[in-house]
């Protein structure tokens, strides 16, 4: 696992943590790879039944490491000097692999919570939309930053963004790059809940840990369809009821969830 992306675990939760706190966890290459490889591990564990990403330090994170755009910059110059910069065919074929790092936590079957301080700029507030959940601690600035570098928003704001806003509110938000505090996103529906500064870990593992005490199966398709609402036609969206409720009726989980509460204790769930 790369240092810059660490997992941990307790109990069923794994907390995925950005660590580049020196950085303000900016977006590396290597960021990009340890979020993939992170989601992949994650994904595949089944003793894992929610997940907190968060960020080490001052800040969630501050987008893009403009380190990252250096090559950009001299490409410029070196073109007024005589050299080449990167076709648009070749910077495209870079793109994809940084996307996946961020959908992996959008389509997982696991419900992933974003705790949010500081700092969630450009790639970082991104990371933030990828999440199911975002708990925002008061200190919490966020922005579209990408326009400032000339940039369109290439890890999934331009498609979530405005499912939670509207395209009005999206389109003002990515074209003028304007920072909104924590209780503007509350307002505007972006993030869930907005908590003191010292409570933000507290808050997101308490939800973390009860959404990992639920049955998994209705967990792991309500998100697909929620996130399909609006995309399909409502009878594809009903019909997708439908069937996952038929899954879930004939499930063992089913009948512990009933013996559970009938008996007021706490449920134990396989996914089966």
């Amino acid at each position: 696992m790369s240092k810059v992306v660490e997992v941990q675990r307790d109990g069923a939760v794994a907390v995925v943590s950005l660590n580049r706190p020196d950085k303000l966890n900016a977006m590396s290459p290597d960021v990009f790879a340890g979020l993939l490889e992170a989601g992949r591990e994650v994904e595949a564990d089944d003793a894992v039944r929610a997940v907190v990403v968060r960020g080490e330090g001052r800040a969630f994170s501050s987008g893009l490491d403009l380190a990252t755009l250096g090559g950009f910059g001299e490409g410029r110059q070196g073109r007024e000097g005589g050299g080449a910069r990167p076709s648009a065919a070749q910077v495209h074929s870079g793109i994809p692999g940084a996307q996946r790092s961020f959908n992996i936590w959008a389509t997982m079957r696991k419900p992933v919570v974003a705790a949010v301080h500081g700092y969630a700029l450009g790639a970082g507030f991104q990371l933030a939309l990828a999440c199911d959940i975002r708990i925002c601690a008061d200190d919490a600035v966020l922005s579209v930053f990408e326009i400032t570098y000339g940039l369109v928003p290439d890890l999934g704001a331009t498609q979530r963004l405005p499912r939670l806003v509207g395209a009005g509110r999206a389109k003002e938000l990515i074209w003028t790059a304007r920072k909104i505090s924590a209780d503007e996103a509350d307002r505007w529906g972006i993030v869930n809940r907005v908590v003191a500064v010292g409570q933000l870990q507290k808050e997101a593992m308490e939800l973390a840990q009860d959404l990992a005490s639920r049955p998994p199966l209705p967990i792991r398709y309500s998100k697909e369809l929620v996130d399909l609402a609006g995309r399909v036609p409502a009878e594809e969206g009903m019909l997708g009821e439908a069937t996952a409720q038929a899954f879930c009726l004939t499930s063992n989980d089913v009948r512990e969830a009933v013996a559970a509460a009938f008996e007021k204790r706490p449920g134990t769930y396989t996914g089966t």
